[in-house]
């Protein structure tokens, strides 16, 4: 009888060694806080680079979740970000996960020529505009006025002059608004949309772009001036 318990409880444990975790998958801004993004699961288009496999979704699952059958200790995921690129994030320990966010904010870095720089050179003012409702409302706008080592900058919210004052222009400076430019460059790449979009003018002297965000992905002008230390 004893032998007997002995060999079913090694049987069991057996088992258990070879049970697989389930692992949801979601998407988050890593931005912000508390991760909210309405780029949904589906447009992340998601896939396994190792050897887990998604389970067959139910209905209420939607754009929103995944569930992943695991057996690995790694776990490595190919996605698209909110800026259209196709990159991938891997997970360690994952026996011991029970979800996994992807930053569909995560950047990939790419070469582009800078507005900012060329305003610098010339002495033009670099002025950003944000649209809210398909161009209808202006939300907000912010110039840098580059004139002798210095950005003289005005920040506008609904029309009304919020805030001004001086930048020292540095390399870090400009890199960090040179890395907005490029990230705002590609958000007219984004495919699909929501209802209520946000278009960006960006000026320098006579070169005019405009970008319309169909992103979906809450990324906004705010972003630039936490950078700059431009808070009302």
């Amino acid at each position: 009888m004893i032998k007997k318990l002995t060999f079913i409880i090694l049987i069991s444990i057996g088992f258990s060694g070879l049970s697989q975790n389930k692992i949801e998958l979601m998407t988050s801004d890593c931005s912000q806080e508390n991760g909210f993004t309405m780029f949904q699961l589906d447009r992340a288009k998601p896939k396994i680079l190792t050897r887990q496999t998604f389970e067959k979704e139910n209905g209420y699952w939607g754009g929103h979740k995944k569930i992943i059958q695991n057996q690995s200790d790694s776990l490595k995921i190919e996605y698209t970000n909110i800026f259209g690129q196709q990159i991938d994030t891997t997970f360690t320990k994952a026996k011991d996960l029970i979800e996994v966010k992807i930053c569909v904010d995560k950047f990939k870095d790419y070469q582009k020529e800078s507005l900012i720089e060329k305003s610098i050179e010339v002495g033009e003012n670099w002025i950003l505009n944000s649209v809210w409702g398909h161009g209808t409302y202006e939300y907000d706008k912010l110039i840098l006025k580059p004139k002798k080592g210095v950005f003289k900058y005005e920040y506008y919210k609904n029309g009304k002059r919020k805030k001004w004052g001086k930048i020292k222009i540095t390399n870090f400076i400009v890199d960090r608004i040179s890395l907005f430019e490029r990230k705002l460059n590609l958000m007219k790449n984004a495919d699909d949309g929501c209802n209520f979009s946000v278009s960006y003018k960006l000026t320098n002297g006579k070169e005019i772009i405009e970008i319309q965000d169909n992103s979906c992905s809450g990324f906004s002008s705010e972003e630039l001036r936490k950078a700059l230390n431009i808070t009302e």
